[in-house]
């Protein structure tokens, strides 16, 4: 690239999974010359600070928000996304940015757009063209991702549904097809240096507002983890716990329950520690877009917390969509098969999406 004039990205920095599928996008970029601003919504601000830390290459940082924990209620939210919304001023800081990345279908995204369309900045939305066809399930990220694609200048997407998804905008925005998505790139550099040593465990994550707020599925989760703890011989069933699962736990009650039930509660891990846990869980059951991916590509037991999912094609023989059918559970547990997928480190979709990219750029 001909760095003659120097080239200025921004990345919207949201979830910590959106920065883990990001990661190795944004280092190509600063491999590239690219110098990168990363703007930090402060969703996830404790989780995302530490993740930072392993990001090589150099960036500039600022706060768009004066978030300093992470968001943990839903009434935290919509105050944090109000409040943000009604505070947008011109920044300095964008007058010499050529593009924004815009990851996923979270509330930080949509703020990303809403920012970059009052500082009038292009963006492009990674990871488009994700639908379940159902604007509730998930809600609101099913709303968002439409929103987002909709008003961005570029699309990313990582498959030939995706592409379908969003071939409507074809003579209206540039696309960029990459072959899988970028999780692929952060599994293969944590999965390298796991040290294998397998455990009798269920490892849980369940944060979406569908589940949580929901009062008949939290129940039925909670009350089956109970009855697997007793009927399948775990030595240790674990739930990874976001901030928002955690107070609702707490605020009805069930954290007690399950404690005494001999079900752990562990916060949110580093990424590379919680691969590690997942790698060397026995069985996952997730309602998490990335961990569902994740385990689909290490060929990892995992059952989907949900009845809808935005990528039927992460699901197979070692990955299920429970519907919320215990029987289905039941089946799947009880006919579980080691069967771990070595990783193609010759590819990276992130390297791919770079490459196209930068060729868009002046």
């Amino acid at each position: 690239m001909d760095n003659s004039k120097k080239i200025k990205i921004a990345f919207l920095l949201g979830t910590k999974a959106q920065f883990i599928k990001s990661k190795y996008i944004l280092e190509s970029i600063g491999r590239e010359g690219i110098e990168l601003l990363i703007l930090d919504t402060g969703q996830h601000k404790e989780i995302t600070k530490k993740e930072l830390e392993d990001l090589n290459i150099n960036y500039k940082k600022i706060e768009i928000t004066n978030s300093q924990k992470n968001i943990s209620t839903i009434p935290s939210m919509l105050y944090w996304f109000l409040k943000f919304i009604f505070s947008i001023k011109k920044d300095n800081s964008f007058n010499s940015i050529e593009y924004c990345l815009l990851h996923g279908d979270t509330l930080s995204t949509l703020m990303g757009l809403i920012y970059c369309k009052k500082n009038k900045v292009k963006t492009v939305h990674i990871e488009a063209g994700y639908k379940s066809y159902n604007y509730l399930k998930p809600f609101p990220e099913e709303i968002i991702r439409d929103l987002v694609s909709k008003f961005s200048d570029i699309l990313v997407v990582d498959g030939p549904k995706q592409y379908e998804n969003i071939k409507k905008y074809n003579n209206k925005k540039e696309i960029i097809q990459i072959s899988r998505n970028t999780v692929y790139d952060s599994l293969i550099k944590e999965v390298s240096r796991i040290e294998v040593s397998e455990k009798n465990q269920l490892s849980v994550t369940v944060h979406r507002t569908e589940n949580i707020y929901n009062n008949k599925n939290l129940d039925f989760l909670v009350n089956i983890l109970i009855e697997i703890k007793e009927d399948f011989n775990f030595d240790i069933i674990k739930w990874f716990c976001h901030d928002v699962t955690h107070s609702v736990l707490v605020r009805k009650n069930y954290k007690k329950k399950l404690i005494e039930n001999g079900i752990e509660l562990s916060n949110l891990l580093p990424y590379k520690e919680f691969i590690n846990e997942i790698y060397n869980s026995k069985a996952i059951i997730t309602d998490g877009g990335s961990i569902a991916e994740e385990s689909s590509i290490l060929g990892l037991n995992t059952i989907i917390w949900r009845d809808v999912v935005e990528n039927k094609d992460y699901l197979n023989h070692n990955v299920i969509l429970s519907k919320y059918k215990k029987e289905k559970i039941y089946d799947f547990l009880n006919n579980m098969k080691k069967n771990k997928i070595p990783l193609d480190k010759s590819q990276s979709p992130s390297q791919e999406f770079v490459e196209q990219f930068i060729k868009r750029l002046s």
